[in-house]
């Protein structure tokens, strides 16, 4: 080596020799990890020094130096030795469910066994500015390497890897025979759901029923709340109308928030999320209730702290594996499908496995409550979705302009409906008059319903005009509805079509009114829910259309309903107000007020 080299090696060492010095600092910064980030990263630290025979200065003339430098200290060097960490997959089940004998704990065989079959192996790559991993699936022809069956220890955990089966049930179950769930010995416990989102009406409408019949005939139940909200403050209101819903009853399963809305889990931060569920939480337990939360084993992997799910049971959704894949920490129940069939329901229904002796670990749930005695049940028949008004004016026939004739009229079959409502959309205004005349005629009270294709403040305006003119010197016995639906392709439950609907509306609900009409507004649940103010609805009568049978989006109250019927799936129509004694009394759509009601 020249004496140039030399000397410009040795100063190379001498930086060198700093490097210990700040690789420590800076070693002890980076392991303050913060608590809130999962580290989904894998590390490779070993490197691959390539010589090249030109190179201006040999590296390990560098060494040399560095090394020479060093010797004449007297601290030792210490050789790190890294050991890869060989991972073993927790496995709950390998085979298909057995089936539930008159015992409650099924016993699973904790074995480890060497394959050689065909499998796929699900292999995880995570990179370290994501903490979603991407994935791989790559078969393997033949795997030597033994498979074992882990379970995780957590308290109350049943020994030796028994477990429990259960069912969690909601309005879609429908009625439920809960003595003939009892007596099948396919069931040990159900998890039963109160209600949804942040207002004190959404209650599931067969939850009191489920409660108080499961626990008739013995069933250990927990509860779960579905949550619909986009904020803390949204999941702290849903935790307190929880309370208020299931304040009455005592169980022995934990209070499960139900978190797997999908516009929250994809738009909000990882911090909001998980703040959320312990916000629920929280609130629940300063109330004496243990709590759990409930998702999807991919959300609960990515998406939530860790620290915030080990604080309390977690009950996680994976279908169609041998076990719980994708959330790596400990839960207590296992939602495994979505397609059990159970003496006693007439649908699918979940079906779970659960681990963990909750009766005995939670005792009473509230911890100051006292756990219902089992009696004889008879389980009733009255489905708690469909209420029977104290005052009821009967059923409607919409007949709609542009498929009736006048002549068709006569068919109208009195026995089977109590009223009939004109539909009419701009192009068949101008055939209203005669068809009121018509159902006159025949003894047929009527009321108009206005079907808006219209989003234009012209266009509004010319039909409010026909409409008018059509309605002069005529009368109503029911009411005169602005009719929107959710298949007009000019109106949108969303965007600046919202706006358009809402305004449009109140031009002509505003102008009927004024010429002493009784108004209101028909339209679908959803646009109901998304397109119009509650200042709005407050203002009219309302008309709600449900083409499902999910939970209402608005609950107001409803003079008219039209709704789907959950065991035959047809539509029906039921008015719940006397109209024609409303109108004719106070003197509306054309009629002049009745005696007793005149100054």
């Amino acid at each position: 080596m020249s004496l140039a080299k030399k000397i410009l090696s040795a100063i190379l060492a001498a930086g060198m020799s700093i490097l210990p010095v700040v690789s420590n600092a800076a070693s002890a910064v980076g392991d303050q990890k913060n608590p809130y980030v999962y580290d989904t990263t894998i590390s490779e630290k070993s490197k691959d020094l390539a010589i090249e025979e030109e190179q201006p200065f040999n590296v390990f003339d560098i060494y040399d130096a560095y090394y020479e430098m060093i010797s004449k200290q007297t601290v030792p060097v210490t050789t790190v030795t890294t050991t890869k960490k060989t991972t073993t997959s927790t496995t709950k089940k390998t085979t298909a469910a057995p089936k539930t004998t008159t015992s409650k704990k099924i016993t699973t065989t904790q074995k480890t066994t060497a394959s050689t079959k065909k499998t796929t192996t699900l292999t995880t790559t995570a990179a370290s500015t994501t903490m979603k991993p991407q994935t791989s699936f790559a078969t393997t022809a033949s795997v030597t390497a033994p498979v074992t069956t882990v379970v995780t220890t957590q308290v109350g955990q049943f020994p030796d890897g028994k477990y429990i089966n259960g069912i969690d049930v909601s309005q879609w179950q429908y009625l439920i025979d809960w003595q003939a769930v009892k007596n099948s010995g396919q069931v040990d416990f159900a998890i039963i759901k109160a209600g949804w989102g942040k207002e004190t009406y959404q209650v599931d409408p067969f939850f009191h029923q489920n409660m108080q019949q499961a626990q008739a005939v013995g069933m250990d139940v927990g509860v779960y709340w579905f949550s619909y909200a986009m904020s803390v403050e949204e999941a702290k209101q849903e935790a307190l109308v929880c309370l208020e819903t299931i304040k009455d009853y005592s169980f022995n399963y934990p209070v499960y928030y139900d978190f797997e809305y999908q516009k929250a889990l994809t738009s909000l931060s990882y911090a909001t999320l998980s703040e959320m569920i312990e916000v629920f939480c929280t609130t629940l337990e300063e109330h004496g209730y243990k709590t759990g939360v409930y998702g999807s084993g991919s959300d609960f992997e990515y998406r939530i702290y860790r620290h915030v799910l080990e604080k309390r049971p977690v009950w996680v959704a994976e279908y169609d594996t041998p076990t719980v894949t994708w959330y790596k920490g400990t839960h207590g129940i296992w939602q495994y499908s979505p397609k059990g069939r159970i003496d006693g329901i007439s649908t699918d229904v979940d079906l779970n496995y659960c681990y963990v002796d909750y009766p005995a670990v939670i005792g009473v749930n509230p911890k100051d409550g006292k756990i219902p005695e089992t009696t004889a049940v008879t389980t009733t028949t009255t489905d708690p979705t469909v209420t029977t008004p104290t005052t009821q004016s009967g059923k409607c026939k919409i007949v709609e302009l542009g498929t009736v004739s006048v002549d068709e009229w006569d068919e109208f079959d009195k026995e089977e409906y109590d009223f009939a409502m004109i539909m009419a959309d701009r192009n068949e205004i101008g055939l209203v008059g005669e068809n009121i005349d018509k159902a006159h005629s025949l003894g047929i009270d009527c009321g108009v319903i206005y079907d808006c294709f219209t989003v234009t403040a012209d266009g509004i305006k010319q039909d409010i005009a026909a409409l008018d003119a059509q309605l002069s010197g005529r009368t109503l016995e029911y009411p005169l509805y602005f009719g929107i639906s959710e298949t007009r392709a000019n109106f949108g439950i969303y965007g600046f079509e919202k706006n358009n609907a809402a305004y449009i509306a109140e031009e002509f609900c505003s102008y009927f009114e004024g010429k002493k009409y009784f108004v209101g507004i028909m339209a679908d649940d959803k646009i109901l829910g998304y397109c119009f103010n509650r200042d709005l609805l407050s203002r009219y009568d309302i008309w709600q259309v449900k083409y499902n049978n999910d939970p209402d989006i608005y609950t107001g109250s409803c003079g008219i309903r039209t709704k789907k019927d959950i065991v035959n799936g047809e539509m029906y129509t039921i008015c719940t107000t006397d109209y024609p004694e409303i109108i004719k009394r106070v003197g509306l759509n054309g009629y002049t007020p009745s005696a007793e009601n005149s100054d």
